[in-house]
């Protein structure tokens, strides 16, 4: 029995286990269900992080031997990212490379007809040439400062002020760089307003067969899964008809067994009753023998 006592000063109770520690299976199961959400939304989530806690919750060794290794970030010609971008993987832009050739490999590319009906591409393409825009600004302020010995001695005596006068000289020159984009862009597309027309029409009705194409791809995988669900039902029932019918036939062969086991019993029982009379019947007959034998010696 515990009682008031056995918590006194004098005596400390220390617990066997922190109920703060997670068990394995715990940890496997939180794991399992973090991998479950991350996989439901891809593109918000590492999913090379969420497969490591997993193999991290079940003790595995040389993870890093198990996982591929995350491909390295290198830069790459405007070329090859005109590519990438078709398959809608997102360039990087890099500080040491080329702006305006790159800037000007992939506007060339946007003006395409390829690009041009696919939005997605065109908006990929675009924040990848913004991306090269703030770090041609930001290059070029940055060399600004090198050669002004008062930008220098002002980050030097009031660093937060500098900085924020540096953030203006970038943003009023990722503002002139934009504007100059534009322009050219619009210069580009001065063209027959005939073939303009003609033009857009044809965008919409290229738009409009990649809206349809995207829907039917969405609801052949929604009917890819309801047909999984479906098909997991299915399993499901089967699987407990093929119980329940297992079940009954346990329940068949023991009520055939307890019907044999009665059977013999009964056999058993008559065949002891049948002896049992023919032993009274012949203790009869012989005793009627003796008596009819004493009687006549008798006489």
């Amino acid at each position: 029995m515990v009682k008031q006592k056995d918590f006194d000063g004098q005596v400390d109770v220390i617990p066997v286990a922190d109920p703060n520690i997670y068990s394995l299976s715990q940890r496997v199961t939180l794991a399992s269900e973090n991998l479950k959400i991350a996989m439901s939304n891809p593109s918000m989530h590492n999913l090379r992080e969420s497969y490591r806690r997993v193999y991290a919750a079940l003790g595995t060794r040389d993870i890093d031997k198990v996982l591929k290794p995350e491909p390295p970030i290198v830069p790459k010609d405007p070329a090859i990212e005109n590519m990438e971008a078709l398959q809608m993987k997102l360039p990087k832009a890099f500080p040491e490379q080329d702006h305006q050739a790159h800037i000007a490999s992939h506007t060339t590319f946007m003006a395409t007809r390829m690009v041009q009906v696919n939005p997605m591409v065109y908006a990929l393409l675009q924040g990848h040439v913004s991306e090269h825009v703030s770090l041609q600004a930001q290059g070029e302020v940055g060399a600004m400062i090198d050669a002004s010995p008062e930008l220098k001695q002002q980050l030097q005596q009031d660093p937060e002020g500098a900085q924020v006068k540096i953030d203006a000289m970038i943003a009023q020159r990722c503002a002139e760089l934009t504007a100059k984009l534009v322009q050219q862009e619009q210069m580009g597309k001065q063209k027959d307003p005939l073939v303009a027309l003609k033009e857009r029409e044809l965008d919409l009705k290229a738009m409009d067969m990649q809206r349809k194409a995207t829907e039917s791809a969405q609801d052949m995988q929604m009917q890819d899964s309801q047909f999984e669900e479906s098909t997991d039902v299915d399993k499901m029932k089967l699987e407990d008809n093929e119980d329940q019918a297992k079940e009954r036939i346990r329940i068949a062969d023991e009520k055939m067994a307890q019907n044999e086991m009665l059977t013999r019993a009964k056999m058993d029982m008559t065949r002891d009753i049948a002896g049992a009379k023919l032993g009274v019947e012949k203790m009869k007959r012989t005793a009627e023998d003796k008596r009819t034998q004493a009687m006549k010696r008798k006489k």
